[in-house]
């Protein structure tokens, strides 16, 4: 992301540097940040809702820096721990928040289109389209069905239920499993 000189120092050693030196947590940041934003790219297929939580990822292990055991090597599972973390909350928080800003009839702030697509060419968003596709025909007809409609629509439960013709309930699980199915086949995708 950034143009820093190659600094060869551990992640561990960055990490401890950090204190007396602010710009070693910046040579990490440029080190792994391509590699989380596309790891929260790939699970939230929105450039700003993985921008938002790259740059929470690396406030919280700025915050934790302590805590890293540099005896693991590289700080990307680390990072890709605390990144796990953070778009969990994001997606619990998600559905409560979606629906009080709709109810308030208030529109979230935008990425210019020079941002978005600086975000796509980074996590090769062909590419990923492309896994996407296949992912979603491996799997039952109903299944992708639903996901689509919730994830890509932004449809409610009961109006992906409705369109599909099942119970609330079947949907819900539709779109579980297959959200999880995606998950998966993404992860093993190159």
């Amino acid at each position: 992301m950034g143009e820093r000189e190659e600094d060869l120092r551990s992640d561990g050693d960055l990490l401890r540097a950090t204190d007396s030196d602010p710009e070693a947590f910046g040579v990490l940041y440029d080190r792994h940040a391509a590699a989380v934003l596309t790891y929260l790219y790939r699970r939230t297929l929105c450039p700003h809702t993985a921008a938002d939580l790259t740059a929470e990822t690396f406030a919280k292990a700025l915050l934790g820096r302590r805590r890293f055991q540099s005896d693991r090597g590289s700080a990307r599972p680390w990072l890709f721990g605390i990144a796990k973390h953070e778009l969990s909350g994001f997606l619990r928080r998600r559905y409560s928040a979606d629906k009080a800003i709709r109810r308030l009839g208030m529109t979230l702030p935008t990425l210019d289109d020079d941002s978005i697509e600086r975000i796509e060419s980074m996590v090769d968003a062909a590419g990923f389209s492309r896994a996407l596709r296949l992912a979603l025909s491996d799997m039952p007809e109903g299944m992708a069905q639903a996901v689509v409609l919730r994830v890509a629509h932004d449809l409610p439960f009961e109006e992906v239920a409705g369109r599909l013709g099942c119970s609330l309930g079947a949907a819900r699980v539709r779109v579980c499993r297959g959200l999880l199915r995606l998950s998966h086949a993404l992860e093993t995708s190159p």
